[in-house]
């Protein structure tokens, strides 16, 4: 569990493997927002004070979208619920305890479902409002995410546009104004 001040992509052997998973199977926009998703996401846990499997939910992170790729999406299942047989798959493989095996599996199927996560485990709950700041460039209090800075909330094609813009700034929010 974690509470670090730093934010650092874990190192151990799983999140190494899930990474070149991710690298083999995806694309470079898919690379860098599941990325972006881990690194808001345990800001956030730090923000909040949140005690979190650092390991669980980078794995989470690496995985949510991979419902959207071909060799993992299924004719009959959304792609959060493929993402999510997909990362169960994988920890199971390197037999990962089925809790937080659980866990990595509601954090992916529940992603993009609002009003829920946040009664979850902290990975769960975290996984939902990375993709939320990546997405949509909300969820930090304080700050927001240069992308969505012209953003519109009403108008779904900006929204969607802020998902495949791949942002080359270095800091992950940009402070607010008091």
């Amino acid at each position: 569990m974690s509470t670090s001040s730093s934010l650092v992509i874990p190192d151990s052997l799983l999140a190494k493997e899930a990474t070149e998973i991710l690298r083999e199977h995806s694309t470079e926009v898919l690379i860098n927002h599941s990325v972006r998703v881990y690194l808001f996401a345990a800001e956030q846990g730090r923000q909040q004070k949140l005690r979190f499997d650092p390991e669980l939910l980078y794995v989470a992170a690496a995985f949510h979208d991979f419902g959207l790729l071909k060799k993992f999406s299924s004719a009959n299942e959304r792609f959060e619920v493929d993402g999510a047989n997909a990362v169960r798959q994988f920890l199971t493989a390197h037999n990962v305890p089925e809790e937080q095996t659980q866990t990595a599996w509601q954090a992916i199927a529940l992603h993009t479902t609002p009003g829920v996560s946040h009664y979850m485990r902290p990975e769960v709950a975290l996984l939902y409002s990375g993709v939320g700041l990546d997405v949509l460039g909300k969820g930090v209090p304080g700050s927001h995410h240069r992308i969505s800075e012209n953003a519109s909330d009403k108008d779904p094609a900006s929204l969607l546009a802020i998902f495949v813009v791949d942002s080359k700034d270095k800091l992950l929010t940009i402070p607010d104004q008091k």
